[in-house]
């Protein structure tokens, strides 16, 4: 009950209706009640109303941002933004080197004009700030959203597993984070495959699955004077299927672009588990209502190789990989490849412009908005700020790796 009226008077969306019925459910499954939970609902069939506008769901599973304003109430995001400007003051946030400002080339380091970030280290520390904020009353807000998404998301190790208990609580990876003015970060997507990352490729029990930001700032923000948008590359045409990653773990890498023939967008997958001498890996797409279980394997075997990824891009994957000449020509990465050539030649610039296939969506950073997408298929970048610092609560969601016995064997073919 204290949990349920401590959440009513911070989040500015959240009714009691909807909290009562989620808590119910989150105290049950904890003590047991509700061993198979996600066996037993569905997106039609819930215990409780959603914590997010229904639409907010089909959005975020269709590769776009889900963007929720007033999630939070102006009275937390004050008191919010004073424990991580305090912890700022006291030197508890680290520079990350991810961002840039000014003219990169020649621009002297200057931590008060980068992104800096309050890791996870020091955000659990019980030591420093306001500790009880951040790990019960804003934690168990993102508790509750996290097992919200789990379930209309139909993502159950989103709410389970290593994901939960290994790193952050309420979150996977959660933070702070401070954006001085001038600063911004480049066009990127969250999480990759991880046949994708060379030797660091499964050095990890979890993946990032659903990204999230909550917005610090002052109520006199204007977006047009202060800027700090987060730029969202959206396809144009909607996607045949849900896109991110299947139930099976397998990890979307890129799309078959829409054809006058075939008006859907069809996100393409990694499958790293096939057999035989020829490679481990090949790419899929899936068939929604088809038969042999949806998937349409568009490639021939290959070992993954992320030099061909990195400097060969659509370009080989068209020419090597694919097997079917009607697909070939539709094909592209999720993301483009990055080389210290495209930055140094002003490619990977940033604000970018988006592909012909993309619509541009900023989104202002408003105190108390949640925004909320997909970590695989949603390319983004962050524009700078003026004149302001630009604050914000962000994390990541993880799940748990494919099958264990295949994590732990990928984990010693790496070593070997």
């Amino acid at each position: 009950h204290d949990t349920m009226k401590l959440i009513k008077s911070h989040s500015g969306i959240v009714k009691m209706t909807k909290l009562s019925y989620l808590f119910i459910f989150f105290i049950a499954r904890a003590e047991g009640f509700l061993p198979n939970v996600h066996k037993t609902l569905s997106r039609t069939s819930v215990l409780y109303s959603s914590l997010l506008p229904d639409s907010a769901y089909q959005t975020i599973l269709e590769g776009r941002i889900a963007v929720v304003p007033n999630f939070l109430s102006q009275e937390l995001v004050g008191e919010l933004r004073d424990d991580a400007a305090s912890l700022y003051r006291d030197g508890h946030f680290s520079a990350d080197a991810l961002a840039a400002y000014g003219t990169e080339q020649d621009a002297k380091f200057d931590p008060s004009k980068d992104r800096t970030v309050l890791k996870l280290a020091q955000w659990k520390r019980n030591d420093i700030g306001n500790a009880k904020l951040r790990h019960e009353t804003f934690g168990n807000i993102m508790a509750s959203l996290r097992t919200d998404l789990s379930i209309n998301l139909n993502r159950p190790k989103l709410d389970g597993g290593k994901s939960t208990n290994m790193y952050g609580f309420g979150s996977t990876e959660i933070s702070y984070t401070r954006f001085g003015p001038g600063a911004y970060l480049k066009r990127h997507i969250d999480e990759h495959h991880e046949e994708l990352k060379g030797k660091r490729g499964w050095e990890k029990p979890t993946r990032r699955s659903v990204s999230w930001l909550v917005y610090l700032n002052e109520p006199d923000w204007e977006p047009r004077e202060h800027g700090g948008f987060i730029r969202c590359f959206q396809r144009k045409n909607r996607p045949s299927s849900n896109v991110g990653a299947l139930g099976n773990g397998d990890l979307q890498i890129g799309w078959l672009r829409a054809t006058a023939q075939d008006s859907v967008e069809r996100p393409v997958f990694l499958d790293g588990r096939r057999q035989g001498n020829d490679g481990i890996c090949a790419m899929y797409t899936v068939v929604p209502g088809d038969a042999d279980d949806n998937v349409r394997y568009i490639s021939r075997n290959f070992n993954p190789d992320p030099v061909l990824f990195l400097s060969g891009g659509d370009f080989f994957a068209r020419r090597l990989l694919i097997d079917r000449p009607d697909l070939a020509p539709r094909f592209h990465f999720l993301e483009a490849p990055k080389s210290a050539f495209s930055d140094i030649f002003g490619a990977n610039k940033t604000p970018s412009d988006p592909y012909t296939d993309e619509d541009v969506l900023d989104v202002p950073p408003l105190g108390g908005t949640l925004v909320v997408f997909d970590s695989v298929s949603l390319p983004h970048e962050v524009l700078p700020a003026f004149k302001r610092e630009r604050w914000a609560a962000s994390g990541w969601y993880h799940e748990d790796q494919q099958e264990e016995a295949f994590y732990h064997h990928a984990q010693q073919a790496k070593q070997s």
